[in-house]
């Protein structure tokens, strides 16, 4: 295996498939090792929700120095005050930041993906940390999901090495 390649989509969309299938502990806790690594120590409950700090995470082992936040929407409000360039509301690809708003009304960031894929008919494959078959938004586990771009409130286009 090569060596990955740091501030690059690939790397980005490699380590966020390596984490498919990462499980909080106990279920409903919000108690995993993105957030343990985000607050610099062991936290649990509700005001811990993970599905940014999941991404935080990814990027950072990739070698970017993603804005340091667990919230969407002060992620987004960032980028919109110092990087507008990078906010994008259509033609995603991977490696893209992707903000869902599951009401269908795309007027919150209530939850974040990294986009994997996108197919030719308009679907969203992402990989997303703490959600679920039973919650899109705290659900738990690191799962690939599959999201029609109708909830995508905006889009962060990274700056990766190369482009």
């Amino acid at each position: 295996m090569t060596a990955l390649q740091p501030r690059t989509r690939e790397a980005v969309l490699q380590i966020a498939a390596w984490q498919l299938g990462v499980l909080e502990s106990p279920a409903g806790s919000n108690a995993v090792k993105y957030n343990d690594a985000f607050y610099g120590r062991s936290v649990a409950g509700s005001a811990y929700p993970w599905c940014l700090t999941f991404v935080w995470w990814v990027f950072r082992q990739a070698g970017f120095s993603l804005y340091k936040t667990a919230s969407c929407t002060a992620l987004v409000d960032r980028y919109r005050e110092a990087s507008p360039g990078q906010i994008i509301q259509q033609g995603y690809r991977p490696g893209d930041l992707v903000f869902f708003d599951f009401s269908g009304r795309r007027a919150k960031t209530e939850h974040v993906g990294i986009v994997e894929s996108v197919a030719a008919d308009g679907p969203l494959t992402t990989i997303e940390g703490n959600t679920g078959s039973g919650s899109n938004a705290n659900g738990g586990a690191v799962m690939r999901r599959t999201r029609k771009p109708g909830l995508v409130t905006c889009g962060i286009r990274p700056g990766y090495s190369g482009e």
